[in-house]
Formats: structure tokens, C-alpha cells, sequence
């Protein structure tokens, strides 16, 4: 399973959930190439950074969602 952040749901109708997220670190990166390779590019810079490639040296949770 997926890990996903953690919210709360402050109201919902058959239509729509209104959700409270705690806090989280979110984590982009913007690439100017065609499509296929800044998809590749991007996606080795997100996951050095993840990985620990950050000025911590920590490494991060992964959660859903991740979007291209």
C-alpha cells in the first residue's frame, strides 16, 4: 500500500471531501527540456533529494501523491 498523507475530514457531501493535511514537505523541481527527458531529469534530481541529496543529508518519506 501506498503511504499518503495524513488529514482529517473537516466536511463531506456525495460529491466532495473537504480534507485537513497536516503539515508535510513538498518536494518540486522544474525542468526545461522536452517532455521524455525532463520527466527522466526530474525525476533523478526529486529522488537524490529524497534519498538524502539534501542540505540535512536526511532522507524523506515518500508519499503519495506524485505527479508529473
Amino acid at each position: 500500500m501506498t503511504e499518503s498523507p495524513s488529514y482529517t475530514v473537516e466536511r463531506k457531501d456525495e460529491n466532495v471531501e473537504i480534507r485537513r493535511y497536516a503539515t508535510y514537505i513538498l518536494a518540486q523541481v522544474d525542468v526545461k527540456s522536452e517532455y521524455d527527458e525532463a520527466m527522466i531529469l526530474g525525476f533523478r534530481i526529486l529522488a537524490n533529494y529524497i534519498f538524502g541529496g539534501n542540505k540535512k543529508r536526511s532522507k524523506l518519506p515518500m508519499t503519495a501523491p506524485v505527479s508529473g
